[in-house]
């Protein structure tokens, strides 16, 4: 990836943050937020915790919530780590390429957090 692409998607990802502050993008990117974490997150999520709690292993919702963020948050130190190994092999453009993924896994928590906020404001 050229430098000229990394500074573009990383400008494009910092208005897509900025966006989901605002009251109706910031609100349709939190429902579609919502969703998400419904389909991909907590239904799976609870699969898990039926599967265990037959198996004797008693979970609970908070437990599985500190269960996902270690797991995003072995993500993201992966993330960085990439960066660092492709830039200790004189390889730029992967690393700028790490680096976007590294800047996405960052942003989606905050992109996240401010939508939702937003879509409670705009839909009371």
């Amino acid at each position: 990836m050229s430098q000229r692409a990394f500074i573009t998607l990383l400008i494009l990802l910092a208005v897509l943050v900025a966006l989901s502050a605002t009251s109706f993008p910031g609100a349709m990117i939190g429902f579609l937020f919502g969703i998400t974490i419904a389909f991909f997150v907590a239904g799976p999520a609870m699969l898990i915790g039926k599967v265990l709690e037959n198996n004797g292993i008693a979970i609970s919702g908070q437990t599985a919530l500190w269960l996902l963020a270690g797991f995003y948050a072995l993500l993201i130190l992966a993330a960085a780590f990439q960066i660092w190994r492709r830039f200790q092999r004189q390889e730029p453009d992967q690393a700028r390429s790490a680096g976007l993924r590294l800047a996405l896994l960052v942003a989606l928590p905050m992109m996240a957090w401010l939508s939702v906020n937003a879509m409670q404001d705009a839909w009371p």
